[in-house]
């Protein structure tokens, strides 16, 4: 088995990156308009930062697959790097949303019950490879559902 890594699409980093930067910007245009109110500014703030740690917290993942250890880390690869074994993982689940855009398909590796990492062919360009090196080497717990 081979090294293998997370390769991001562009889009949604374009879009993270978007969100990120007219949230500050809205709340610092309203706050210094004399006629508009800063309430809805701050609403929209608190929605960035709700979406940072909803999402991208939980789907957002970078992951270095080696022969024998998966390393994670969140936030397009930014946050704190977490070494897992493949032993000791007790497999992974699928999981189908529809969109706007189409139908997603995000992947969610388990290890003692708690969710550890995922991958999403929304976020990731090589979304197929990375999940059959998953079905290769991890048991697949089935398919789960949305909870929308």
């Amino acid at each position: 088995m081979t090294y293998l890594k997370t390769k991001f699409k562009i889009f949604p980093i374009i879009l993270v990156s978007y969100f990120s930067i007219m949230g500050p910007l809205v709340f610092y245009l309203a706050y210094n308009s004399p006629e508009a109110h800063v309430w809805p500014a701050v609403l929209f703030l608190l929605l960035i930062v709700l979406f940072w740690f909803t999402v991208l917290r939980t789907r957002a993942h970078s992951l270095e697959i080696n022969e024998d250890h998966i390393i994670v880390r969140r936030y397009f690869g930014i946050g704190k790097s977490n070494i897992y074994k493949i032993a000791a993982l007790d497999g992974f689940m699928n999981k189908f949303e529809s969109a706007k855009g189409g139908v997603y398909e995000s992947v969610f590796i388990f290890e003692n019950g708690k969710r550890i990492g995922s991958i999403s062919n929304f976020y990731h360009k090589n979304f197929e490879i990375l999940k059959l090196r998953l079905q290769d080497n991890l048991l697949n717990l089935g398919e789960t559902t949305s909870a929308f």
